[in-house]
């Protein structure tokens, strides 16, 4: 007596297999009873399951869900409503990785790595914060620190480089107004504190009125970060060179005033009218108005005379 053999999907025909045959119309050998190679052609099917019918060239007779592993191109595909479509990333060594990595912390961080020809290009992640590969992570040879091609990982892209790998395409826009670098300053400072050459490192806060040497101010959210990788907002904060950004200020200030530096530690005010004809002095131009002569914060125009 044949069997019949039904589908998940009810809306396939079942398969009628009869005794002492083997139905062919799956990729997959269908046994009917009293078949005398029943054992052969079962542990054959449990193989091809176990491997995903591992093979350069595509199952004969698939069915929608079935799973084929295509050992040319290292990829799993799914077979669904008439084609094979690729899932997940290939096993060979061009690959989408995803990870977690360890810091010099000891906290873990998800990653997703892109690998093309066993190097990895760039790393993505999600974090609020910079963060340093700990020694134990390694590139893909297993022995290379990850660190001596990613020194500092933070939220975004992060390109590798060592191989001076880049983002190469067409910039539309950007989200935030001001270009800025990365400088070594001797202590951590706030976003918006107006700061000059110097100190014992790069940069350092100003401390006096109408500072010739006076060179940005430590950004908010570059729009441009130049020097990315030197290390992070605490050792090395973003300073604005050019473009709009919040700025630590003192006193009475008319929008389109020109400013100096102040007598307060990283703070800007209103230039005086006899500093007006030294360039060096003026660090930019006030966008907005204040009417207190406390502390404040208003945006400028960095660089703007």
């Amino acid at each position: 007596m044949p069997y019949t053999i039904d589908y998940n999907d009810p809306g396939k025909s079942p398969i009628v297999v009869n005794d002492g045959t083997v139905d062919t119309s799956t990729s997959l050998s269908l046994i009917g009873k009293n078949y005398t190679r029943f054992g052969e052609i079962l542990n054959e099917n449990l193989l091809s399951l176990l491997e995903n019918f591992a093979d350069g060239t595509a199952p004969n007779n698939p069915t929608e869900g079935q799973l084929w592993y295509d050992t040319s191109t290292s990829r799993l595909m799914l077979y669904d409503n008439g084609q094979w479509y690729p899932i997940g990333a290939p096993a060979g060594t061009t690959r989408i990785e995803y990870r977690q990595r360890l810091d010099t912390l000891g906290v873990y961080h998800w990653t997703i790595e892109t690998i093309v020809d066993d190097n990895i290009v760039s790393i993505i992640v999600d974090d609020t914060t910079a963060w340093i590969p700990a020694p134990t992570e390694f590139l893909e040879d297993g022995v290379t620190a990850l660190s001596t091609q990613f020194p500092t990982i933070q939220a975004g892209i992060n390109m590798n480089t060592t191989t001076d790998y880049k983002f190469r395409g067409t910039a539309t826009s950007a989200e935030y107004a001001d270009l800025a670098e990365r400088y070594e300053a001797d202590e951590a400072y706030e976003a918006g504190t107006v700061v000059r050459l110097g100190g014992t490192h790069e940069i350092t806060q100003t401390l006096q009125t109408g500072d010739p040497d006076v060179f940005g101010i430590v950004s908010t959210a570059p729009g441009f970060e130049m020097n990315a990788g030197a290390g992070t907002d605490a050792t090395h904060p973003f300073v604005a060179l050019a473009g709009r950004v919040p700025c630590k200020v003192v006193g009475q200030i008319t929008k389109g005033d020109r400013l100096v530096s102040s007598a307060y530690a990283g703070t800007a005010r209103r230039a005086d009218p006899s500093e007006l004809d030294d360039y060096r002095k003026i660090i930019g131009r006030a966008l907005e108005s204040k009417d207190t002569d406390d502390q404040g914060i208003i945006e400028v125009v960095v660089g703007a005379k």
